[in-house]
């Protein structure tokens, strides 16, 4: 029995179609054919970059924006 194995060339998902599939994960809305899609062109190395980037973005997001209003909330009337 013997394996072959093909050379194709896959293309690499560009920055943006990797942001774009770690968003819309995180809303946890995909569709199945997006998915299937991305499966094909994004690598495993990518997704975890983007996922941790976009978490960090995350937490700083929320960090900042609660500070915002706690420190407007002794200026209302």
């Amino acid at each position: 029995m013997s394996f072959s194995v093909q050379n194709e060339k896959t293309s690499k998902a560009g920055f943006f179609t990797v942001a774009g599939a770690v968003f819309w994960s995180f809303l946890g809305i995909r569709r199945r054919q997006d998915y299937e899609s991305d499966a094909e062109s994004i690598s495993l190395k990518q997704v975890v970059i983007a996922g941790i980037i976009g978490g960090l973005i995350f937490v700083v997001g929320v960090v900042v924006l609660v500070n915002v209003i706690v420190v407007n909330i002794g200026t209302a009337n």
